[in-house]
């Protein structure tokens, strides 16, 4: 840790010597490393070797949190070791007596040794330190169980029995033999560690297979007694596993071997503390003065020397609290040895200054105290760690002086940086590990009431209440990183200056060290030292102490001539000073930017700085202000080759030398309307502090045809530096026609500021369009012919809402007024809309509308505007159905939509205009919803591009249905075919009753009512009209409200397969042909839709026929066709019932059946008795069908369909009536 023996700073843990994890082979036996890969893979016991190495080796370096905390808590968490792996026959250094009399020689680290580097005088070497980290605590050996497949071509011997029935069966003497000589070398091991008073363990290696095998428990448990090893705490076993079995063992072997590792510690620390127990009081200690050889080590130095070793193991062993005591035993003894004089050992001066041993006692006074404050920090006592590090300081500080490297010395600062980072680096890892930061409160205490008050207050100075130095309270780590980042920095300025006044020749030891400090990138120790500072003060929100740390790198990194990456820093830290208005901070942020710009000749930077440093807000004299404004006009007025470099200052980002806000006089205006606003620029009391002089003024809106650019006028007087200056450029703008900026209305105008001043610049526009109009930038230009330098001013941003009014520089009258308008803040956004139209839309038409007629609508445009106007009509049907359009002339020649436009023309003022248009509704009927727009403009505009003026009404008219249509369908049997073979054709006569009724209020003029039949193709089905009787509807007539008109049409409908599917046959449609009575226009057309028609049910029937004309006493014949149109066969039975005015002869009762799709016929002689309408004998049918009995009705066949037509009804039974004429008489 910064240059310090790692030894010393390391935090020992318990060491385990681990060896027996190579391969077991016999010595004839290659290695694996000598066969092929691909024919002999590693085997099992080479697997868990590497994998036992690994784990053990996986973690060799631990932290006090890591190793003291486990230790505390036996049995549960894992506990730390140090695993080295050492040789089968590893043995501890023995120290021999050079004769069989004599002490055993020193060691040769011991100040006694004369090989040692500590003779005659050195108290402690990293090298004792690094020998204990070899020395183990306890030895785990790995040992192969034997068995057959270890000798090369032997086979392997069959798994022998165990138990009860297997006692009488020998074990194997081989494996005895082997046995007995594994456990004899495990019993010499154990012996030779038992006499060091290390612990040793066995660890037999089973294979896959042994480990299931009672036999293997046999031998294991021999083995263990003839070894004398426990069985739980010495004596294991392990085979070949997954990795986690494996990390499983080494964790279950660490937990046993924990309590012998700390009891060898504790032996260590009693042998120690015994020898300390034996040395003499230091003021007994006697050493010559005048003698210049060296030495020996004092009785000081010997308690120094085992106040650090029982220190050392007391820390191995994990307790922490006596470690703690012992170093800080060490240091002091240490720290009064760097003294200059001893309070120890009387009249023994100090160590030598610059000598080995003072070089030495300064690095491990240094190690003991960074070790006591890692102590305390982990015992959760913050005070006292600072205490110790505050006491370090001090006592190095005291002594400094008198070794010379004192406060002005760059070794001093070096020192102090270093020792500051490292404590930084301790609460680091604290709170990494759970260390809580105290708060400031923590450190109060208070002995009297909590209501007594301060004396500081009441002037008394009792000592109810005790403070707390602020120096004592422990700060998160980027306290102390910053600490030593401003020691790193005070160590460059003392070592430049040391370096500039050194005169000594370049052989000198002075000399030496400066060569090597001029290696030391001190700007890189402190960059970094300032950014851990500021990641720490940034995790615990310190946000103002970011800021600072960032402007510390910054300044570093100028000091350094990095000045980009400086530059870059005062950037980010100047947006937070500026958005918080901390000005006196951001002016030397600012001036520090400036420096670095004009270094790395970034003048569009260094022009940035100069126009916010120009504002009034940062504070400085007006001299400073005046250089400033001159610096700026000399770089951009600074020679240079090339194009001009366009440059644009975002003024809303930083603090402007001059404000400048807008103000829209109305929110909302007409087109064709003058719209004025104001440009307000104020500059501030102290800024700037000369006149100075724009070259244009740009005004910018979200439609650039509206844009305004005002050019200076050059002009020099007074006037133009008033207090209050309104410039009027209403007047006289003009439309730039080639430059830059063509296209924009133009005019010049006293574009000067100077300080503590407001100018106000009104101008006007005509908007031309609906719509929103706003003004989003304002830009300043100054133009050179080097810079085109511009200050942009946002009006698009969001703008907080300000609670002033809004206010308007009045210039109407003699002096200049402020008055205010509505609202408040400013208003830089205008809503453009037409105006408020003056045409009257009058309608007339007549009610109710009819469906499918042209129904006339008559429009009517008053002009109540001040100008004659140009119009024109748009009419539209909302949501139109089907046939619903408009049309624009009677006679219907125009393409049918559901909108139409027609041109008005020129209409005077206060004059009105009527056109007719025609709607046509079809389909349904109802509210037809018709929209009626207006679009006009005045008729002597010039301007070619005039926007319309719009009106829009809606008018909702009803329709309704002319005519209403019901309709009667009735069916006939046509006459059957005399064959009573099954017969697949089929034919039935049909009459459809019409009957039609006039709905309309007015008379309705018909032209004609014809029937359009749809046209329908069958493969075996027709439809044909045999008769009609519309006669009427064939002429023009009149029909009233309420009107009906009843027509019949016959249809005979035929079959070629009555097996087949039947469909529905359209008939058509009556169309009308009809107008308004009294009008001229065209007919229209009405399509009233006729029924659709389709067989009857095919059902057994009985069909009568008799003769057209019947005489009483002429006999006549009676025929009943009993007709199966079905597919299945019918049985029957019918019996003829009697009617009082006929006698007839025939069958009476019969019973038969009827095949599929034939007929039977039965005939009857009839002879009437009476006349007038009579009732028929009637055959009485009782059919059986599938099953099911029913009676068969009866139909009478009419053979004349004009009879038919003028009946326009069926004749059905019961009862059947026929006619019978009286007798007639022949001469």
């Amino acid at each position: 840790m910064n240059t310090y023996p790692a030894e010393y700073l390391l935090h020992p843990v318990p060491v385990l010597a681990v060896y027996g994890l190579g391969d077991s082979r016999p010595d004839n036996e290659p290695s694996e490393a000598q066969r092929s890969p691909a024919r002999h893979p590693p085997s099992s016991r080479a697997t868990l070797g590497s994998h036992l190495k690994t784990v053990f080796s996986n973690k060799q370096q631990y932290s006090v949190y890591e190793s003291a905390r486990p230790a505390a808590v036996p049995g549960l968490a894992t506990p730390a070791f140090k695993a080295i792996f050492v040789d089968k026959d590893y043995t501890l250094p023995e120290r021999i007596p050079i004769a069989p009399n004599m002490p055993p020689p020193h060691s040769n680290l011991s100040p006694l040794s004369t090989e040692s580097p500590l003779h005659p005088d050195g108290f402690m070497t990293p090298l004792w330190v690094k020998k204990q980290q070899e020395t183990p605590s306890v030895v785990v050996g790995f040992y192969d169980l034997w068995d057959w497949s270890h000798e090369p071509g032997s086979p392997p011997r069959p798994k022998r029995e165990t138990g009860p029935l297997a006692s009488h069966i020998l074990i194997d003497p081989t494996e005895r033999e082997k046995d007995a000589l594994l456990s004899q070398e495990i019993n010499d091991r154990r012996k030779y560690f038992q006499d060091k008073g290390i612990k040793f363990a066995a660890t037999i290696i089973l294979k896959r297979q042994q480990t299931d095998d009672p036999a293997v428990e046999e031998r294991l448990a021999s083995m263990r007694k003839q070894s004398g090893l426990d069985n739980r705490f010495s004596f294991f076993t392990i085979a070949p596993g997954t990795q986690h079995d494996v990390q499983e063992f080494v964790n279950s072997l660490y937990r046993a071997m924990h309590e012998p590792a700390i009891q060898y510690y504790n032996n260590r620390v009693k042998k120690t503390r015994k020898k300390r127990s034996k040395l003499p009081s230091p003021s007994m200690s006697v050493r010559s003065r005048d003698t210049q050889e060296p030495q020996p080590l004092s009785i000081q130095g010997w308690m120094l020397r085992y106040d650090f070793k029982t220190g050392y193991f007391q820390e191995a062993r994990q307790d922490v609290e006596g470690a703690t005591k012992s170093y800080e035993s060490a240091y002091t003894l240490v720290a009064d040895m760097l003294a200059p004089k001893s309070s120890i050992t009387p009249n023994q001066a100090g160590l030598p200054v610059y000598s080995k041993r003072w070089e030495e006692a300064r690095a491990l006074v240094d190690c003991i105290s960074i070790k006591i404050c890692t102590f305390y920090l982990f015992m959760n006592d913050p005070a006292s760690a600072l205490t110790q590090l505050n006491g370090h300081l001090h006592m190095i500080q005291s002594y400094s002086s008198n070794w010379g490297i004192g406060e002005q010395s760059f070794e001093y600062w070096a020192w102090l940086s270093k020792q500051y980072r490292i404590f930084g680096d301790l609460i680091d890892l604290a709170v990494q590990h759970g260390f809580k930061i105290p708060i400031p409160t923590a450190y109060m205490s208070t002995s009297g009431s909590p209501n007594q008050s301060h004396p500081l207050m009441t002037g008394n100075a009792p000592n109810s209440i005790i403070g707390c130095n602020p120096a004592a309270i422990l700060q998160h780590p980027g306290f102390y990183y910053h600490l030593a980042a401003m020691c790193c920095a005070e160590r460059r300025r003392r070592f430049l200056e040391a370096d500039s006044n050194t005169q000594e020749p370049p052989a000198t030891a002075w000399e030496v060290l400066l060569a090597n400090e001029r290696q030391v990138d001190h700007s890189g120790l402190t960059i970094e030292l300032l950014t851990k500072s500021y990641e720490q003060f940034k995790k615990y929100r310190n946000g103002r102490m970011t800021l600072y740390l960032a402007a510390e790198i910054a300044g570093t990194y100028y000091e350094t001539s990095k000045f980009e990456m400086a530059l870059k820093f005062f950037e980010r830290i100047g947006k937070t000073y500026r958005k918080e208005n901390w000005n006196m901070i951001l002016t030397s942020i600012l001036r520090w930017s400036l420096r670095c710009a004009k270094e790395l000749g970034s003048w569009e930077r260094a022009i940035e700085c100069l126009v916010e440093l120009m504002s009034s807000d940062l504070p400085m004299s007006e001299q400073k202000r005046h250089d400033i404004q001159n610096e700026l006009l000399d770089v951009l007025h600074r020679e240079k080759s090339g194009e001009p470099t366009p440059l644009a200052v975002h003024m809303d980002q930083i603090n402007p030398m001059l404000t400048c806000h807008v103000q829209i006089k109305t929110k909302a205006s007409f087109v064709d309307a003058p719209v004025s606003f104001q440009v307000t620029l104020k500059t501030g009391k102290q800024s700037p502090p000369s006149p100075l002089r724009f070259n244009r003024l740009r005004v910018l809106f979200n439609d650039s045809r509206y844009n305004v650019v005002l050019t200076d006028s050059n002009k020099d007087d007074e006037a133009g530096l008033a207090s209050v200056v309104h410039e009027d450029c209403t007047q006289k703008l003009k439309a730039l026609t080639e430059g830059e900026y063509s296209g924009w209305l133009n005019k010049e105008a006293d574009l000067r500021v100077t300080k503590n001043q407001t100018k106000v610049f009104e101008c006007c526009i005509t908007p031309k369009e609906c719509g929103e109009l706003k003004i989003v930038g304002v830009c300043l230009d100054i133009t050179s012919p080097q810079w085109h330098l511009s200050f942009d001013y946002d009006m698009d941003r969001p703008i907080e809402k300000s609670p002033a009014r809004r206010k308007w520089l009045d210039a109407s009258k003699d002096a200049l007024k402020f008055t205010f308008l509505e609202g408040s803040g400013e208003l830089n956004m205008i809503k453009i809309s037409q105006r408020p139209p003056r045409v009257r839309l009058l309608t007339n038409h007549a009610t109710p509308a009819l469906l499918d007629e042209h129904f006339e609508l008559g429009v009517t445009i008053v002009n109540q505007e001040q100008d004659a106007i140009d119009a024109r009509l748009q009419i539209e049907i909302k949501d139109p159905a089907g046939q619903d359009y408009i049309t624009l002339s009677k006679d219907n020649h125009d393409t049918p939509e559901s909108a139409g436009e027609t041109e008005f023309g020129r209409i005077e003022s206060g004059k009105s205009l009527t056109k007719p248009v025609y709607i046509h509704a079809g389909d349904t009927p109802g509210v037809r919803v018709v929209s009626l727009t207006v679009h006009y403009r005045s008729a002597d505009s010039k301007e070619p591009a005039s926007q319309f003026v719009e009106k829009q009404e809606l008018l909702r008219i009803p329709f309704r249905s002319p005519f209403e249509s019901n309709f009667k369908l009735y069916a006939h049997c046509d006459k059957l075919s005399t064959i009573s073979s099954p017969d697949l054709r089929k034919t039935e006569k049909w009459l459809v009753n019409a009957s039609i009724r006039c709905c309309a209020a007015s008379d309705l003029e018909i032209e004609r009512m014809e029937l359009k039949q749809e046209s329908f193709e069958h493969p075996y089905t027709s439809l044909t009209l045999i008769s009609t009787s519309d006669h009427t509807t064939k002429t023009s007539q009149t029909w009233s409200a309420g009107h009906v008109c009843n027509a019949n049409y016959l249809f005979r409908m035929a079959t070629d397969d009555m097996t087949e599917p039947q469909p529905t046959i359209p008939v058509g449609s009556l169309v009308i042909y009809w107008r308004r009575s009294g009008q001229d226009s065209p007919y229209s057309q009405t399509a009233v839709p006729m029924p659709t028609l389709e067989f009857r049910r095919q059902n057994l029937s009985v069909v009568a026929d008799a003769p057209d004309e019947i005489y009483v006493g002429e006999p006549f014949r009676l025929t009943y066709t009993v007709y199966n149109p079905t597919v299945h066969l019918a049985e029957y039975t019918a019996s003829v019932e009697l009617s009082d005015a006929f006698v007839f002869s025939g069958l009476k009762i019969l019973k038969g059946r009827v095949l599929p799709l034939s007929h039977n016929s039965y005939h009857y002689t009839c002879y009437p008795l009476l006349a007038g309408k009579v009732r028929l004998p009637r055959l009485k049918v009782i059919a059986k069908q599938q099953g099911v009995e029913k009676e068969v009705s009866v139909e009478m066949l009419v053979a004349d369909d004009e009879k038919l037509l003028k009946q326009g009804g069926s004749e059905q039974w019961p009862p059947p009536l026929t006619f019978v004429n009286a007798r007639r008489y022949y001469n």
